[in-house]
């Protein structure tokens, strides 16, 4: 197994982050009352910052904490016998990694910092114990780990039955979407994995993602300027996703 470097942990000063952060509403706090947000302490222990390639944690490594993303992004891969590795997830703040490995208590991924990140670390055994006494919290980790099942249903339709364009149409579309949602800019967004890192998980080389970004550029449907995306014409990429008839 892969030795993970050791995160820097820094203790949470009162007031608690839950109370002004942002992401909170993406988070597990979005399921409690007012009066009930103290008991998101015993769970939200400490914020961890990991730096740019920094592996926050590995597969085989034995589960205790999930962790929220409170600033920058990570990549989550797997890594095949022989030695290939698939990228399978990024996240963004607000979203919820390790949750994989919640059946078996063991990591299934290797998690990586795309950048200087911070996450918030969510003590599993606290957890559980705030669950049972809070059926609106179980509440939201169901509905959590029930979007994330879909999202897996949906990257494997993708996968399977989507031409090369399509399937880096909805990547771009759905992280516009998941950066609406957080209050920043759906037309404008810097990509912080690679154009490699995109085919990996898109299942597709890299010339293919860099071929198809300037095919996309040229057309006017995005304007490209290194990692730096703009959508400049929204309802034509989302038109590649219709079927043709």
């Amino acid at each position: 197994m892969k030795s993970t470097p050791t995160p820097t942990a820094t203790q949470m000063d009162k007031p608690h982050p839950c109370d002004v952060c942002f992401q909170s509403k993406f988070c597990l706090p979005i399921a409690l009352a007012p009066q009930e947000m103290g008991r998101i302490r015993d769970v939200i222990q400490a914020t961890v910052r990991v730096h740019k390639g920094e592996t926050l944690f590995s597969t085989g490594q034995a589960m205790a904490k999930i962790y929220s993303v409170h600033a920058g992004s990570f990549k989550s891969y797997v890594t095949s016998p022989d030695g290939r590795e698939q990228i399978v997830g990024f996240h963004i703040p607000g979203e919820l990694m390790g949750l994989e490995g919640l059946g078996q208590n063991t990591y299934f991924t290797d998690t990586v910092a795309l950048e200087d990140s911070e996450v918030c670390e969510i003590d599993l055994r606290a957890l559980e114990t705030t669950t049972r006494d809070l059926p609106a919290l179980q509440h939201q980790l169901h509905c959590i780990v029930g979007n994330k099942l879909v999202r897996a249903q949906q990257d494997q339709f993708s996968l399977g039955s989507m031409h090369a364009d399509e399937r880096l149409a909805r990547f771009l579309l759905d992280l516009s979407e998941r950066f609406k949602a957080r209050g920043l800019s759906p037309d404008e967004f810097v990509l912080r994995m690679s154009r490699e890192e995109i085919g990996s998980y898109l299942g597709l080389k890299l010339e293919t993602v860099s071929r198809l970004m300037s095919k996309f550029h040229s057309a006017g449907l995005i304007h490209v300027a290194q990692r730096q995306i703009r959508i400049t014409d929204r309802r034509a990429l989302a038109e590649l996703l219709q079927p043709q008839t």
